[in-house]
């Protein structure tokens, strides 16, 4: 069975590695971390403060070199690029399994003796590590970037007088477990909707809406009994904000309004209802497969 779905893997990516969708994502994504970084360097440059994602503030003294050498840099740089890999892994899990329903691929596959289990695990198991290798790609670009700047400022450091090696470690751990919850979403919608746009859609659709209604209901005090629950905030109380600051422009409002923020929940009741969204979401999508008749091409 392991080794089945181990096999179908690999033919997923054979196919997936000849389209354009997941090189342009990967660009975008390494384009937007380069504009947030490049942006905090300016704002550095002209003698403002560079807030961080936590409501905090890095003067122009020396916290934010410190921020430029390594190995913080690549901490920093996983935090970002978790942000934009969620966007990136939704669309690719949606359009990854919409679009074998609408060139009905799927029963091809399936006819041919593959099991059902055994084909979702693999385009499953495919986008998670699409996104550890867009965290990896995300974190050396945010390494080379900061040698680069380092060289330009006074005082900037390559590496830091003081690595915490294991910072890296962990922080890359707990954003691979945060990617989790969003290729079980996107995988969700495609085998719901059978549609590569309307999963993608509704996978965009969340994402956006998600960020308006927790930043509405944040003014709340009733929502912050809640807030713990909703999949944004409790995989951003699991991935937490220590070491992992984000790079903004100035003022107190950060990357992320500072009261939502603050309504995240601690690190082990994140890591507990992202697993039950990954747990939930998953099971309904292997379900629904399982039990679905699958039809011949939709043309899409």
């Amino acid at each position: 069975m392991i080794a089945e779905t181990l096999s179908l893997t690999r033919w997923e990516w054979f196919k997936l590695r000849r389209r354009r969708l997941p090189w342009i994502l990967l660009f975008v994504s390494v384009l937007l971390l380069q504009i947030t970084f490049w942006s905090a360097y300016a704002l550095f440059r002209v003698g403002d403060e560079v807030a961080l994602g936590d409501g905090g503030a890095a003067s122009v003294s020396g916290a934010f070199l410190e921020l430029l050498a390594f190995p913080n840099n690549a901490v920093i740089g996983l935090a970002i690029s978790h942000g934009f890999t969620i966007i990136l892994i939704m669309i690719l899990a949606a359009s990854l399994t919409g679009t074998e329903y609408g060139w009905g691929t799927v029963r091809t596959v399936l006819t041919r003796g593959a099991g059902r289990w055994q084909l979702l695990a693999s385009k499953l198991l495919l986008v998670a590590l699409l996104g550890v290798g867009a965290l990896i790609v995300g974190a050396l670009s945010m390494a080379v970037s900061s040698f680069i700047a380092s060289l330009t400022l006074e005082g900037g450091n390559w590496l830091a007088e003081s690595a915490e090696w294991v910072e890296v470690a962990r922080t890359f751990g707990k954003a691979i477990f945060g990617l989790l919850p969003y290729v079980a979403l996107g995988l969700f919608f495609a085998v719901l909707t059978t549609s590569s746009g309307t999963a993608i859609g509704l996978a965009l659709g969340y994402a956006v809406a998600e960020g308006i209604v927790i930043s509405i209901l944040a003014n709340f005090d009733w929502f912050e009994r809640f807030s713990g629950y909703v999949l944004g905030q409790a995989v951003g109380g699991w991935l937490g904000t220590t070491g992992g600051e984000l790079f903004v422009g100035g003022g107190d409002d950060g990357f992320g309004d500072a009261a939502v923020i603050g309504m995240q929940p601690e690190a082990l009741q994140g890591f507990l209802v992202s697993l039950a969204y990954i747990v939930v979401l998953s099971g309904l999508a292997f379900w629904l497969f399982q039990r679905r008749d699958i039809a011949g091409a939709k043309g899409e």
